[in-house]
């Protein structure tokens, strides 16, 4: 057998839990991994780079590159099946990357942990640990934030997974993504993180206290109401803390649209996904189509709109 598929999809971003930093650990995440919209690629074995896709194909070019450098292979034919919007809230850089090494090694014998494969192309770098997470896991997932020295230096490890959770099968997520509007990434959101001052610790402490006495017990008991609550109050802060760099609550005003839509629906925990600009709402399963075509109705031609669940699996790659 000479090919690999790898399929895996995107991950939602709830916010950071501690933008203070006075107890030497910055960020912590939460997020969900979701089984759609997802990355689907295959790898065949070849003497030199291809690629086939309609789209990405610089990003495709520098990823594969590392990962044949760094196993000292000779080629890969790659051919990009699905992909999502990029900067848009899907952590979609890490699940390329990931996707492409897991097919690169898979396709070539090699099985380094997930660490490893993630810190080839610097991925284990990021703010946050959700990404490799939700590829090689799934679920919901919290991450315990980076490590700081004295003077203030943060690490270049990725940050622990400290929880994870299987989501609930009987919920839903129903995902806004506008689709014309200027995206927060690279060296515009690294000064966006600089031009903030600390985040107030009683704020911080209130999100920490939301997650472990409200939002995780909601998961376990599938009360999707106490877990809206819990999601809610931690964008609010989130959202008022990074409102001097993105202009408000919400990054985009397409976005708080579809978030006051979603809200006036009855959707529970709607918030913003990282910078956005997707907007994520839940519900019951049983009400999913019924409110699907609610927001399609009033969301106009500009903005994507999706229905998908939570994914407790990670992402699924084999032999074809």
């Amino acid at each position: 057998m000479s090919s690999v598929w790898v399929r895996t999809g995107a991950r939602l971003h709830f916010g950071q839990l501690d933008l203070n930093g006075s107890l030497g650990r910055l960020y912590g995440g939460l997020g969900l991994a979701l089984d759609w919209p997802r990355i689907e690629l295959t790898a065949h074995r070849s003497d030199r780079l291809e690629l086939i896709c309609p789209r990405e194909k610089n990003r495709l070019e520098s990823i594969a590159r590392q990962y044949l450098e760094y196993f000292s292979l000779p080629g890969v034919k790659l051919e990009l099946k699905q992909f999502f919007p990029s900067h848009a809230g899907f952590g979609s850089g890490t699940q390329l990357a990931l996707a492409i090494g897991r097919a690169i090694a898979t396709l070539y014998g090699q099985n380094p942990p997930p660490t490893e494969l993630a810190a080839i192309t610097d991925r284990e770098n990021s703010r946050s640990g959700l990404g490799i997470a939700s590829f090689f896991q799934g679920g919901f997932l919290v991450d315990g934030g980076k490590a700081m020295d004295g003077e203030g230096n943060i690490s270049k490890q990725a940050p622990p997974i400290l929880i994870r959770l299987p989501f609930p099968e009987e919920w839903s997520i129903i995902l806004a993504v506008p689709k014309t509007v200027d995206k927060m990434f690279g060296k515009r959101e690294s000064e966006a993180f600089k031009a903030l001052t600390p985040m107030d610790e009683l704020v911080s402490s209130r999100n920490c206290r939301l997650l472990l006495m409200k939002l995780l017990p909601a998961i376990v008991e599938k009360s999707l109401s106490t877990f809206g609550e819990a999601i809610e109050e931690i964008q609010a802060n989130i959202g008022d803390y990074f409102a001097p760099v993105q202009g408000g609550r919400f990054s985009h005003v397409e976005s708080l649209r579809m978030a006051e839509c979603f809200s006036s629906l009855g959707l529970s925990g709607v918030g913003q996904s990282s910078w956005g600009p997707t907007v994520y709402g839940f519900c019951q399963k049983k009400d999913k189509e019924h409110l699907l075509n609610q927001v399609k109705h009033q969301a106009g031609e500009h903005v994507s709109i999706w229905a998908t669940e939570g994914n407790n699996r990670g992402a699924e790659w084999g032999w074809i």
